[in-house]
């Protein structure tokens, strides 16, 4: 039983780990800073689209052009990204998002968000950092790679209170994140785990929404960001040259 024990948590500690990837070269050293970040980005300007929506605007030409300009984010910082398609779902509604995660601090992360925001034409990105001092959780959720069924992964989070989450439909299974800005979350996305049947590991972190509600005034917070962040890394700005995958 303890060699059991021993190994599942080992297994955990790996799931976590799992998410690599991205570091900045030039960066003041603050290693106690730089740690596992996610951004959470969508292409998509429309209203009221339904699961079935966001699952075809995968494969839409503003989610390729949004990968490419991430893509182009990544060679900048000179460090791989880890960069994958995602639907961004909650209570009344879905649409066609990606993913980033990587190894970074957080002025980093903002920068990237930020561009990535501003490229997208978007009300708001969000971003969470890893922070064991941190107020808020990132969730993740994996799932038995039988079920892929987007409609019953929504219904039982929706029914166990998980009114928002980020679905990744990856090759071999599909994966859940749930990001808890205050951290108070647990019972439910438990509950939800539960239901899915579902591997749940979790980590403490800040976690923030950038942008405004008005989407010409989040253009403005965004370049804000940017310009920021650029003053003191300035070689963020220059032409990179990204090679595009056969399959994107």
């Amino acid at each position: 039983m303890r060699t059991t024990a021993r190994a599942l948590r080992l297994a955990l500690l790996l799931v976590l780990s799992s998410w690599p990837v991205w570091s900045v070269d030039g960066q003041q050293p603050r290693p106690r800073r730089t740690s596992a970040g996610y951004i959470f980005v969508s292409p998509n300007t429309r209203e009221n689209l339904t699961l079935a929506d966001a699952k075809a605007g995968l494969d839409s030409d503003e989610e390729r052009r949004l990968l490419a300009e991430e893509r182009d984010v990544a060679c900048r910082l000179r460090r791989a990204i880890s960069i994958e398609k995602a639907i961004g779902s909650w209570s009344d509604g879905a649409e066609h998002s990606t993913m980033l995660r990587g190894q970074m601090n957080e002025p980093t992360l903002r920068y990237a968000g930020s561009w990535l925001g501003q490229f997208a034409t978007q009300k708001a990105i969000l971003y969470f950092h890893q922070e064991p001092s941190g107020s808020g959780r990132i969730y993740v959720l994996l799932l038995q790679p039988r079920l892929r069924d987007l409609g019953t992964i929504t219904n039982k989070l929706e029914a166990s209170g998980v009114t928002n989450r980020t679905i990744v439909p990856q090759r071999r299974r599909t994966v859940v994140f749930v990001v808890d800005l205050k951290n108070e979350l647990r019972a439910k996305v438990a509950t939800a785990a539960r239901r899915l049947k579902a591997r749940m590991t979790s980590a403490k972190g800040d976690a923030e929404f950038i942008g405004d509600d008005d989407r010409a005034r989040a253009q403005t917070v965004f370049a804000q960001e940017v310009s920021k962040y650029e003053a003191s890394h300035p070689r963020v700005k220059r032409a990179c040259r990204v090679k595009t995958p056969a399959n994107e």
